[in-house]
């Protein structure tokens, strides 16, 4: 994988190297979580992927209230996983396959203290509390996550990856989550879509582009 370290998340930087490019935050729109079929949003999703390669009068969506306390709880949930699990976070930007197509987003990468090689990657997820409770409560990776987590293991190739719910007055909830049956199938259909997305872009961007 290629790492970006110093890159900031949300930063303009960071908005032109994920344009155009499929990020695990969005496989869901390319695998469903319960049979890990190749989704019918698959075509919706490269449509918008080639939408934001363009400068249009829309303005990117920024969120809402749900989405902005995750981000203002996010630096307090990141302290809380480290001083559970014992392990130093390192923030990093981005993260590309070795592809240089696919990407991620972590909210942390672990070193390794022996190695000094990333050794895993933590999602963290600041849920509402009725959304907390039912995490708790199913004991296991949520599937709305599914996807996004188990594609992080592939963008990285790394051995593990932390999931950790988050919420305020409530016990913290943490899975370790590590590629399986799931991950291979979700390689396979990130594979297909590239090979749909790159024949759509070749088909439509010229019928877009504005002439001089």
């Amino acid at each position: 994988m290629k790492v970006f370290p110093k890159m900031i998340q949300g930063s303009e930087a960071w908005y032109a190297v994920r344009k155009g490019r499929p990020t695990a935050s969005r496989f869901k729109d390319v695998i469903t979580a319960a049979k890990a079929e190749y989704s019918k949003s698959a075509t919706g999703y490269m449509q918008e992927l080639i939408a934001d390669c363009f400068t249009t009068d829309v303005e990117a969506w920024t969120g809402n209230k749900w989405t902005d306390r995750g981000t203002e709880l996010e630096p307090e949930a990141r302290k809380a996983y480290g001083e559970h699990t014992g392990r130093e976070v390192e923030e990093v930007g981005f993260c590309a396959h070795d592809n240089e197509f696919f990407g991620c987003s972590p909210d942390g990468l672990i070193l390794d203290p022996v190695t000094l090689e990333y050794c895993r990657g933590v999602e963290i997820k600041c849920l509402a509390p009725k959304g907390h409770v039912a995490a708790v409560a199913g004991g296991v990776l949520p599937d709305d996550y599914k996807a996004q987590v188990h594609g992080s293991l592939y963008v990285t190739g790394l051995p593990a990856w932390d999931f950790w719910s988050y919420c305020p007055g409530m016990r913290p909830f943490l899975v370790t989550v590590r590629p399986d049956e799931y991950t291979v199938k979700l390689g396979a259909a990130l594979e297909r879509f590239a090979i749909e997305y790159a024949a759509l872009r070749a088909a439509i961007i010229p019928q877009l582009k504005l002439t001089a």
